[in-house]
């Protein structure tokens, strides 16, 4: 994946719910028989996830005789549960792609599930040199608006990704109000994913910010300000609902605003899969 790539589905939110699917899929596919080939197997993904994250691998060591300490057991348990979930959404469409060239996943199940969760790239097999090749592949934002608008469910909950790009047109065409409503849609986006309850895909961020702030990793002073952005949405005219009257946000107010959602995106983000 090139720099542009991984810029691109920076935004990208990867569900908890999907991560923890497929590390139970991959935990299940390296079991063996043999409890020494499944903690073999084990420190393989392990490691790879580890390199891909950019830290350092573990090097599996027996004793004289050749056995492994229990120690091992259970220090690769454990980091088999965070293959997945101490990555990035570039690294994690990095490492799904390899485990589906080296066959632990289906290439057509991956991309049903990659669809269902709403991000915005795919995996792609192609043939260079007579043999088998898989690519990333990132969807467009025509692409992504045209399925958001054919998923009702997605109309709620819409990739963040769209969003970010709404903003940044928004600024740039000096719609400063269009600006502070794609903020707060957002907002009320990454907190969906971040509560992850079917109850509140059609509810309000207000009605069900109290628990987002239970969820979140971010700091109480930007949630209230995330809270005070979204109410501002709904007061402000031309923001959240039509008006006669022009809007009161500035150029420097909306560069801020915009600036400060990308940030905070990226630090929800961040806080989550950031594990050690």
């Amino acid at each position: 994946m090139n720099s542009d790539e991984s810029s691109q589905i920076e935004y990208d939110v990867v569900s908890d719910d999907l991560r923890i699917y497929l590390t139970r899929v991959l935990r299940n596919l390296i079991q063996d028989k043999d409890p020494e080939g499944s903690l073999i197997r084990q420190n393989r993904v392990i490691n790879r996830s580890l390199t891909i994250a950019g830290k350092k691998i573990y090097v599996l060591t027996a004793d004289e005789n050749g056995d492994y300490m229990p120690q091992e057991y259970a220090w690769h348990n454990g980091e088999m549960e965070l293959v997945f979930r101490r990555l990035s959404t570039p690294q994690f469409a990095e490492y799904l792609a390899e485990l589906v060239q080296a066959e632990y996943f289906d290439l057509d199940d991956i991309n049903v599930l990659l669809e269902k969760d709403g991000v915005s790239f795919r995996i792609k097999c192609i043939t260079r040199f007579g043999s088998d090749a898989y690519i990333l592949e990132v969807l467009s934002l025509d692409d992504l608006a045209d399925l958001d608008s054919a998923d009702t469910k997605r109309e709620t909950h819409p990739n963040i990704r769209v969003l970010v790009d709404r903003m940044d047109r928004s600024l740039a065409g000096k719609d400063y109000a269009g600006v502070l409503h794609a903020s707060a849609s957002i907002f009320e986006t990454l907190a969906k994913i971040v509560v992850a309850r079917p109850t509140v895909e059609d509810q309000t961020l207000k009605s069900f910010f109290e628990r987002y702030r239970k969820d979140s990793k971010l700091p109480d002073v930007i949630l209230d300000y995330i809270l005070q952005v979204y109410d501002e949405r709904n007061v402000s005219p031309l923001a959240g609902h039509g008006a006669t009257l022009p809007s009161k946000i500035k150029k420097e107010q909306a560069i801020v605003l915009t600036e400060m959602t990308k940030a905070f995106v990226k630090i929800e983000y961040k806080l989550s899969i950031d594990k050690d």
